[in-house]
């Protein structure tokens, strides 16, 4: 009798160890889950309220020419695109270096100059996405243009100053 209460003391500290190691491991995992969704939720509502910022600050500046960096899809013709933004297909191939042979996009990112006819002086552009102290003055400086132009391209940003994350349609002269 003895011996089987001695094992089945054993039997139930092993037991009650394993169960400690179990419910400390799960704790664990439970907290690093809880800090994840935490994580991911603060994430989420960052990103909504910087969306509606950007959408509000747009819709005030909806008046104003723009450009816009937009997915084409594979299938989509340069047509299309350019009808949807008011602007021409010779507008679409020069902002993005295209070749005069390229109808259709190919699912990547475009420059659309939205409302432009006629890029004067001929030229391309590259995007930036500007961070926290950036001007146009230093872009311009930076990237070998004029500041007229970067305003006339980015009419936006001339008029109400860069803000973190906006897209800076960076012009090269052809």
């Amino acid at each position: 009798m003895r011996r089987f209460l001695r094992n089945l003391f054993l039997l139930l500290f092993i037991v009650a160890v394993f169960a400690g190691v179990g419910l400390y491991i799960y704790q664990g995992k439970s907290d690093d889950d809880t800090k994840r969704y935490n994580d991911n939720v603060t994430r989420a509502i960052n990103t909504a309220i910087w969306n509606a910022l950007y959408d509000a600050t747009r819709t005030l500046e909806a008046d104003l020419v723009h450009y816009r960096l937009i997915t084409v899809a594979k299938s989509e013709s340069l047509v299309d695109v350019a009808l949807r933004y008011h602007t021409t297909v010779e507008v679409l191939r020069m902002a993005n270096n295209l070749l005069p042979t390229v109808d259709y996009g190919d699912g990547g990112k475009l420059i659309v100059p939205e409302g432009v006819n006629v890029l004067n002086p001929p030229r391309r552009f590259t995007v930036i996405t500007a961070v926290d102290g950036d001007t146009l003055t230093q872009f311009a400086a930076r990237y070998g243009v004029t500041v007229d132009i970067l305003r006339a391209d980015n009419p936006i940003l001339a008029q109400r100053g860069i803000i973190h994350g906006d897209l800076v349609f960076i012009p090269e002269l052809l």
